[in-house]
């Protein structure tokens, strides 16, 4: 076997043997626990670097063999190649990292074991989501992905908002995941095979035909929106901040949002075959990437805003390839998806450094903290920075990769959504940019007494009067929560020259217009809130009344979806429970109720009195005389 082949494997199975060792730690060998995580996640980073140096040779690897099944065969079969190597270290980085910032972060963690080896086995189902070459294996990473964001979520389990927000992740995702697995049917059925690098030769695409690529493209997608988190099965994601901050970092930046980017990138010559699906995954993409940028721009809480600006930047690589050319490849997307998985990762950890001082994530208890701790403050800036799409950094130049990628299509076929993805994505950009300005301001920039004067009107007040006289104590920041804010910080700075340059994983467009544009858009949006924030106080505050409380809510997205969706489930399950109750149940219990009646009917008799006994005797033999009688 070649080195890529072992390589490919050892990436998938290191973190994966790493939480199945975990799991059997002595509850109270935390150490140990540590050690086994962080040395699975450092063999899959060393194996997925070893597959990026060799990945020029594609390759084909069997992992379980072949499992023969009444349809056919299914390949087990892993695929290494520069989309597999290149995502896969990403991946390994943002996990090693959240691994080794944890050991500091839930250092109090009664149960820190199951913590380590549950963000083991995700980053092995995003591996091998990363690597598969089989549906059967895709699918099996796609749901395991699921089942450790639901542990990992509610893992906070004591507290009522984390379990809520962990069974609304699930249940929610659940609803595109049926549309995935229909698709991944379909495929199947159409094409004959499981294995997806056959299916997306392009005579197996030619013979299966665009009606039937359509129908499984469209339901693939559906899949990929709830996993993304994008419009309209979006609203999983804010709270999903309930689980730890750790947490919120792999979620975002490197496993169960980014798959979603990563399977429609190896499915981009399926959707060349179905423009009808890649239209209507445009007018989704652009619908939530401008709705959710407008929706962080007055939340309160900085996860909050973190996690409406994930949705927003998801919504990005995915519009990137909802009209980039298949001839170009999904390259724009896939670098994009890498700067965000660095930046975000960033943002998250070093918002968790800064909250660990203040034992908080309001904004409002956050005002001042950047001040108590500059170098943490610092690489939040260059998080915010690269996130606002402030060149040179990489998120500017990933953003410009997916514009460019617009631009170019603007010139082919369906030039519309073309177009609306290149307009919506510069809007978009002033939004981002201007949401990064407040949030720095609120965090770096501004003094406690400032957010004293400011906070009058502000709900919950009292607390966050508290926190800004000082009543909140000072914790510091651990070293194994900076280190990995280092790192980080790295691929957030350079990052974006590197990847659309020599490590640019396939063609990458970059259009000299959009990248002014985009700069200069960047920059009017930060510069003008940082503007407005100096001059009047938080510039979500300057916003008309209803708007803010419209955007709060998120445009009443989730109340909808309560009202439409959640209330009549729950009506019609009490329905199904008295029904199953009263009238299923009825028929298994009436012959006990009977006994039961005639039980008391019978204790009547049972006086205990010989003469009461006599009395029946007597009766019933002169009853049994009668009836012989009349019988003569």
């Amino acid at each position: 076997m070649s080195a890529l082949a072992w390589a490919a494997r050892v990436a998938v199975l290191a973190p994966l043997l790493a939480a199945l060792a975990g799991s059997f730690v002595p509850r109270h060998g935390r150490r140990a626990a540590a050690g086994v995580a962080l040395a699975g996640t450092a063999v899959a980073l060393v194996a997925a670097l070893a597959e990026l140096a060799l990945a020029g040779d594609v390759r084909r690897v069997a992992l379980l063999g072949s499992v023969p099944t009444g349809g056919g065969v299914v390949h087990l079969d892993l695929r290494a190649d520069d989309l597999s190597a290149v995502v896969a270290v990403m991946v390994a980085v943002v996990a090693l990292c959240v691994q080794l910032y944890s050991t500091a972060y839930q250092a109090a963690d009664p149960r820190y074991r199951a913590f380590a080896a549950t963000v083991s086995l995700f980053t092995a189902a995003m591996m091998l989501v990363v690597h598969a070459d089989d549906l059967v294996l895709l699918l099996i990473g796609w749901e395991a992905m699921g089942l450790c964001s639901y542990l990992l979520v509610g893992h906070e389990s004591e507290r009522e908002a984390a379990r809520a927000a962990a069974v609304k992740a699930f249940l929610v995702t659940r609803v595109g995941d049926v549309a995935f697995v229909i698709g991944i049917v379909v495929l199947w059925v159409a094409g004959g095979t499981t294995r997806l690098s056959t299916l997306l030769e392009p005579a197996a695409l030619q013979a299966v035909g665009t009606p039937t690529l359509t129908a499984a493209a469209l339901l693939l997608i559906v899949g990929v929106i709830g996993k993304s988190a994008q419009f309209p099965l979006h609203t999983w994601l804010p709270d999903a901040m309930e689980g730890p901050t750790p947490v919120s970092a792999l979620i975002h930046a490197a496993t169960m949002v980014a798959a979603g980017g990563v399977v429609l990138a190896r499915l981009l010559p399926l959707l060349g075959h179905a423009p009808a699906a890649r239209a209507t995954l445009a007018v989704v993409t652009a619908v939530t990437m401008l709705g959710a940028a407008l929706v962080a721009l007055v939340q309160t809480d900085l996860k909050r805003v973190l996690a409406w600006s994930t949705i927003s930047q998801v919504a990005y690589l995915l519009a990137a390839l909802a009209v980039v050319p298949v001839a170009l490849g999904p390259a724009s997307s896939v670098v994009h998806l890498l700067s965000h998985a660095g930046f975000k990762a960033l943002l998250f950890l070093s918002a968790g450094a800064l909250a660990h001082q203040v034992h908080s994530t309001a904004l409002g208890d956050l005002a001042g903290a950047g001040r108590r701790a500059p170098a943490v403050a610092g690489l939040f800036t260059v998080g915010l920075a690269s996130l606002a799409g402030v060149p040179p950094l990489s998120g500017y130049w990933s953003k410009e990769a997916v514009l460019g990628a617009a631009e170019e299509a603007t010139h082919g076929g369906w030039a519309w959504t073309a177009w609306l993805v290149l307009v919506v994505g510069l809007l978009t950009g002033l939004v981002t940019a201007a949401y990064c300005g407040r949030t720095w301001w609120l965090v770096v920039r501004e003094t406690p007494r400032e957010a004293h004067a400011e906070m009058a009107d502000v709900e919950d007040a009292g607390a966050e009067v508290a926190a800004a006289e000082g009543a909140v104590p000072v914790t510091p920041v651990p070293r194994a929560m900076t280190v990995p804010l280092v790192v980080l910080a790295v691929p957030a700075v350079a990052g974006g020259l590197l990847l659309i340059g020599p490590a640019a994983p396939g063609q990458v467009h970059v259009g000299i217009a959009t990248a002014v544009l985009g700069a200069v858009l960047a920059l009017l949006g930060a510069g003008g809130a940082l503007a407005v924030a100096r001059r009047s106080g938080d510039p979500a505050a300057l916003l008309p009344v209803a708007a803010q409380r419209v955007l709060a809510s998120g445009f009443g997205i989730d109340r909808a979806q309560h009202v439409v969706v959640v209330r009549p489930a729950r009506a019609l399950a009490r329905l199904l429970t008295a029904g199953d109750r009263d009238v299923v149940d009825a028929y298994v219990r009436a012959p006990a109720t009977l006994s039961r009646w005639a039980g008391l009917v019978l204790r009547r008799t049972q006086t205990g009195n010989p003469t009461g006994y006599l009395t029946w005797v007597v009766a019933g033999g002169v009853v049994a005389a009668l009836v012989g009688v009349g019988l003569r």
